[in-house]
């Protein structure tokens, strides 16, 4: 990827379409035209014209009139950052809606406490649900593991992002693991290495783990992430938790006794 590249991503990032990106790009380096804005990107003019008036409306580029005709011209860059505040505000106030709505809206969705619950998820963002919904675990979290975050979400960031909240949940770990399940050094978060998480081996003879299973609090997640699919599942049962609690607790002994 080259210089270019780069900043174009970047600059999608904040918001513009790649075309736009194109557009303002070359509006910082020169004052241009509709016409000579359509040569020089390769962008439709008819095109051009439609995006240059959201630019406008965006305050990112506006119009000047000189004794050589209508140009259109960049804005400073700094104004990219006005769009950005915009969406903090936008996600604070967010914020502050759901933290008033979660009280008000938990009650309604307790139900009967005796039921038994199938929840699926489908993609990298049913995973990404899945994954934040066991922040809320109580205690611990238990693994029956192959794998890791990563191969859930590919997105290693998100993947560090979401043990750094774990040890800021403060429930504890603990993962089982056929050999090579999981790579040594998988993660460069010291604390949840220290203070969160442990795990031990067993052999595939005793058990082979092909999929991951978490359990925490009354919910059982089954991971299946294999043939280029990744479908989730919840369970929601506080018996059949119980039974995989003790499920693991078995194998947990007996990969500390190999």
């Amino acid at each position: 990827m080259n210089n270019s590249d780069i900043i174009l991503e970047q600059l999608r990032i904040l918001g513009l379409s790649r075309d736009e990106a194109k557009l303002y790009l070359e509006l910082l380096r020169e004052p241009s035209t509709h016409l000579r804005l359509a040569h020089a990107t390769g962008i439709n003019r008819t095109k051009v014209y439609r995006l240059a008036e959201d630019l406008e409306k965006r305050s990112l580029i506006t119009r000047r009139v000189d004794d050589r005709g209508a140009f259109l011209v960049a804005a400073d860059p700094a104004t990219l950052e006005v769009a950005l505040v915009t969406e903090e505000e936008k996600l604070m106030g967010q914020r502050a809606a759901f933290n008033a709505l979660l009280p008000v809206l938990t009650p309604l969705k307790e139900g009967d406490a005796s039921a038994f619950i199938v929840q699926t998820y489908d993609g990298v963002e049913g995973f990404k649900q899945m994954l934040w919904h066991e922040l809320k675990a109580e205690g611990e979290a238990l693994i029956f593991g192959s794998g890791a975050i990563e191969d859930l979400v590919t997105d290693r960031r998100w993947a560090e992002k979401m043990r750094a909240m774990t040890v800021e949940a403060g429930y504890r770990v603990r993962e089982i693991l056929n050999p090579g399940g999981k790579a040594e050094k998988f993660t460069e978060n010291e604390a949840f290495m220290e203070r969160t998480f442990s795990k031990r081996i067993i052999p595939k003879q005793i058990i082979t783990l092909a999929h991951q299973v978490v359990v925490y609090n009354d919910t059982v997640a089954v991971y299946h992430w294999r043939e280029e699919q990744k479908v989730g599942v919840e369970i929601i049962d506080k018996n059949y938790a119980a039974m995989q609690r003790q499920i693991f607790e078995h194998y947990w002994q007996l990969a500390g006794e190999t």
